[in-house]
């Protein structure tokens, strides 16, 4: 999330984007909000995971998302789709159900 203040694409929600300005970066502000960093949370996942995304998600900015998934220590499965934003592909879907379902037989 504090990509922003170090010149580099920020996570959602943004509160350290450029439009959010006025409001200023103290030392408590940053604390509290790397608690919300998701991160922080991708590194209790403990079961196998289907991960995607895409290079063009305005939203949830890939650098924020390969943060995340780099800390999770479960077996996953990545695929990414680089012209793809906050949204996938037909082919995406299908590939995660079909992930799904191998899932289900183990």
């Amino acid at each position: 999330m504090t990509g922003y203040i170090h010149g580099r694409a920020g996570g959602w929600p943004h509160l350290l984007s450029p439009r959010f300005k006025a409001i200023n970066n103290t030392p408590e502000k940053l604390k509290t909000i790397s608690y919300y960093d998701v991160v922080n949370f991708a590194r209790n996942i403990s079961v196998p995971g289907f991960y995607s995304w895409g290079y063009n998600d305005n939203t949830c900015p890939p650098t924020s998302i390969f943060a995340a998934v780099n800390t999770i220590k479960a077996p996953k499965t990545i695929v990414i789709t680089p012209i793809s934003g906050h949204w996938r592909f037909e082919e995406t879907n299908s590939e995660s159900i079909e992930w799904m379902k191998e899932q289900l037989k183990k």
